[in-house]
């Protein structure tokens, strides 16, 4: 089910009813707010056309997960060895990360093993397997996993309460694309009596309706008319439009993904429920490690506490240090999709990561001894862009350019100094961190390595083609208005110009909205919500929505039900 539809209102509504009602009989508030996210899951997220995208028998694997992870906890808890609390950890690790790799990873292997096969000259036929993906299981998977493995290290108890932790597995606002909750963090809220004020009804209205804007608005909008155009067929499209595409996707992904959280988080303060931030202005970071500690922060430090600091973290030598961070981003990467695209994109984010990690450290080891490795560290980095380009096809010149580029870039990057040596130095890191993000969504956004391919070449080979004219008209709302030209009088053209260049508007003032310091954004956003009285709000909401309507065939699944 989309938070942004009109199904949601006819669940949320009675679902907060209920809710409350039963505030004061927990059980049976628990027990109905589990079903209610049982429900929710199963009703699933049906695009305009087509078929679900998911069976909604998929929630078995839930339930699955729900039961094993519970007994797993319980059994760790009465075990007298070590040995018994490691088996049993074992079986919620294999069970979970087994049920992950088979949805998720099972055919990318065998699609990768007769490749490999095929470069070997082996005559051996591997079969393909299509699965669809169920809805959310990255999160949930990870979030119970989260619960064993805390047991296990005896940070937490295992909970008695089958039902409690039932609810705290499948707790419907952040159930299918986060945040991701430790147990910690939600067990208690469930266990302790349900409360909501005024400032929390606040709060919730000012965060849904943002999230809601950001979806629709940033999202859905920027996607129908400009985004999946684009990168369906790069190759139609000239270089500027291809990188204006990707200053599009850049917005549209953070929309749709913050967007979602906003709502999450929300409609969980309606239930009382306080869920952890996940974006924090992540395109103000100054170097790539800042980006990953503000985008989508619960996925960031789950891999930081239960993958990087187990490897050891920072503690051990150098070389072990970055390839414990190499590791962590490359699960990054491949936690996203089971494809050569997010293969790319995460050792792409991890050299990047390991470069910055390199600048700030080894600068301070002398001068002389610094310039050398850094420079020695950019050519290791153009060799990779050169092998790169060349791996997606282009010819020897555009990747002997592509590599150069990325030297370039990186003596800069190394040359400068730090962003904490002034403001104007910090404008600089963050300019250059945000246009390497901007770049690396090729491989995000691309459905495969041969569009990755296209679009890189459409880039490399700049055509000094510009703009076309009416590339970012609102069709929809153009049409609608163009009929209603001779009604409106002496405002249609002033709409009608408006339609045609609205998408670009759209765009540039959504980055500008992102870029202004949180304090600003915010505080105005909440005082607005707490000036306005709720009828406004629910007219400002519909009217919104009414022409958004006019612009869109219905609502569109979130970017990361994919994941």
């Amino acid at each position: 089910m989309l938070f942004a539809s009109f199904d949601f209102v006819l669940f949320i509504v009675p679902v907060l009813l209920a809710y409350w009602l039963l505030a004061k009989r927990p059980v049976l508030r628990l027990l109905m707010l589990l079903g209610a996210s049982y429900f929710f899951y199963c009703a699933s997220a049906k695009p305009p056309t087509g078929p679900w995208p998911t069976p909604w028998y998929y929630v078995g694997l839930i339930a699955f997960s729900t039961v094993m992870d519970y007994l797993v906890a319980r059994r760790i808890s009465v075990a007298r060895t070590r040995s018994q609390r490691n088996l049993a950890l074992s079986v919620s690790l294999v069970g979970n990360l087994g049920m992950l790799a088979y949805f998720k990873y099972a055919g990318f292997a065998l699609e990768v093993t007769g490749e490999v096969f095929h470069l070997l000259g082996i005559p051996i036929r591997v079969p393909s397997l299509h699965l669809a993906l169920p809805i959310g299981i990255s999160f949930y998977t990870f979030q119970s996993l989260a619960y064993t493995i805390d047991v296990w290290r005896g940070r937490i108890e295992a909970e008695r309460n089958f039902l409690r932790f039932a609810t705290f597995v499948a707790f419907f606002p952040q159930l299918v694309a986060g945040p991701i909750v430790r147990p910690g963090e939600l067990i208690p809220q469930l266990k302790a009596a349900a409360r909501v004020d005024l400032d929390d009804i606040n709060f919730a209205i000012f965060r849904i309706s943002k999230g809601l804007i950001k979806k629709v608005v940033l999202g859905d909008l920027i996607a129908a008319n400009f985004t999946d155009l684009v990168f369906a067929t790069p190759q139609s499209y000239s270089s500027l439009e291809n990188l204006l595409a990707l200053y599009a996707f850049t917005l549209q992904i953070y929309a749709d993904f913050s967007g979602y959280s906003d709502m999450a988080i929300g409609v969980a303060r309606l239930l009382g429920v306080r869920l952890p931030e996940n974006f924090d202005r992540p395109y103000q970071s100054r170097d790539v490690g800042e980006f990953w500690r503000r985008w989508h922060m619960t996925l960031s430090n789950w891999l930081r506490d239960y993958v990087f600091y187990p490897l050891g973290g920072s503690r051990g030598s150098q070389a072990r240090t970055y390839f414990n961070l190499w590791l962590t981003m490359f699960l990054v990467g491949i936690w996203h999709g089971a494809s050569w695209n997010f293969v790319i994109y995460g050792n792409l984010h991890a050299l990047a990561l390991l470069y910055s990690r390199f600048n700030r450290f080894q600068s301070e080891r002398g001068e002389k001894i610094y310039a050398v490795m850094m420079l020695g560290a950019s050519l290791f980095l153009s060799l990779m862009a050169l092998c790169l380009a060349l791996g997606l096809g282009q010819p020897l010149d555009s990747a002997v350019l592509l590599a150069m580029f990325t030297f370039a870039v990186a003596v800069v990057n190394g040359l400068l100094p730090p962003a904490a040596h002034g403001p104007w130095w910090a404008v600089i890191h963050v300019v250059l961190t945000f246009q390497f993000t901007v770049l690396s969504r090729i491989f995000f956004r691309a459905n495969s390595l041969r569009e990755a391919g296209q679009m890189t070449s459409q880039l490399l080979h700049w055509d000094s083609l510009g703009v076309r004219d009416g590339l970012f008209r609102m069709q929809g709302l153009y049409d609608w208005l163009f009929e209603r030209a001779d009604a409106l009088g002496a405002l249609a053209d002033p709409l009608l110009w408006a339609a045609h260049y609205g998408l670009l508007v759209v765009i540039v003032l959504g980055l500008g909205y992102h870029f202004l310091p949180t304090r600003w954004s915010e505080r105005a956003g909440q005082q607005l919500t707490r000036w306005m009285p709720a009828p406004a709000v629910a007219v400002a909401l519909a009217g919104g929505m009414f022409l958004i309507s006019r612009m869109l065939e219905g609502p569109r699944a979130n970017i990361y039900f994919s994941f």
